[in-house]
């Protein structure tokens, strides 16, 4: 990855319904606007993520969803739907008197990318997105439900669901998680409980292997988990439809003139790597590289070193 550079620009953009987004540029004033979409959702972004682009050729543009990361208010699921973060993208480019950019995204940034360049398409001057995520409840449910990932990784899914007493399983995990997320106080035990659980859950698949120092940092601090969970089953719960999938796909059949590129790990236990294959046969002329020992994270090191082969060559 690029050398780790500081924001030459940030600040706050008030998007209106109560909610102020965190932004920042990095690199050269001057170069090739790059917007960098971050995962969860609930995610945020990271001083990593600006390594993923030249700095001397990319304007890189990074911002925190609403609730997300120093976005404020901090963890608010009021007034967060995708077609809300799809208009925050669309200000966020007015804002910063951007023609087109590149759009790079991640994981859930992947499915944002997507339904953007769906409706915004004059505004795209091309697409990488990595870690596929269709933004579908079929999708999600082999993440936070029974059956599916927690077949490959038992161990770590056990504290996961057992959180949950067996009384409370009735409507799924994701419904028992979304009760006493959205529920509880910020500063209550069990909310904040639940949120650690949960970010401990997620985290053990990140990667293609688990990284326990990342581990120890959400046991050290589980308070910084809470937006992620948070907005995270607001979203399973209220957005996250069969519909999504098919949005993504037949729009992504328009796209034709804007270039794509999808990257993929073989290993992705959070959105498996057949999303990415359906992305890549229903959008014309997109290239997919599947990534052999890669997981899920586009700062995986195999990911991220494809993802900057790919900007560098569309630096040029």
């Amino acid at each position: 990855m690029y050398p780790e550079i500081k924001p030459y620009d940030s600040g706050y953009l008030d998007v209106g319904d109560g909610h102020r987004l965190y932004y920042e540029q990095c690199g050269n004033p001057q170069g090739k606007p790059a917007l960098f979409l971050h995962g969860g959702p609930g995610g945020g972004t990271s001083p990593d993520c600006r390594r993923l682009f030249d700095p001397r050729k990319y304007r890189i543009i990074l911002f925190d969803q609403r609730g997300c990361g120093r976005s404020q208010p901090f963890a608010s699921i009021a007034n967060n739907t995708i077609s809300d973060i799809i208009g925050d993208i669309e200000r966020l480019r007015h804002f910063m008197a951007v023609e087109k950019w590149m759009i790079v995204g991640g994981s859930w940034g992947s499915a944002l990318a997507m339904l953007y360049a769906g409706r915004h398409y004059e505004a795209v001057s091309g697409i990488v997105v990595s870690g596929v995520s269709l933004a579908d409840l079929e999708g999600v449910n082999w993440f936070v439900e029974e059956g599916g990932a927690s077949r490959l990784m038992p161990d770590w899914f056990a504290p996961y669901r057992d959180f949950i007493p067996p009384e409370n399983r009735h409507h799924g995990l994701a419904k028992a998680y979304y009760d006493i997320l959205v529920n509880g106080a910020d500063n209550d035990e069990m909310t904040i409980r639940a949120a650690k659980i949960f970010d401990v859950w997620d985290t053990s698949l990140l990667r293609h292997n688990v990284r326990h120092d990342m581990i120890q940092d959400i046991r050290d601090n589980p308070e910084a988990s809470l937006a992620l969970a948070r907005i995270f089953y607001h979203f399973v719960l209220h957005e996250y439809k069969a519909g999504n999938r098919w949005r993504i796909l037949d729009g992504a059949r328009n796209l034709a003139h804007i270039p794509c590129e999808i990257v993929h790990g073989r290993y992705d236990l959070i959105c498996p790597a057949e999303n990415a294959w359906a992305l890549h046969h229903a959008y014309p002329g997109s290239v997919l590289t599947i990534i052999q020992d890669g997981g899920h994270s586009i700062l995986d090191p195999g990911l991220s070193q494809k993802v900057i082969e790919i900007t560098d060559r569309w630096a040029e």
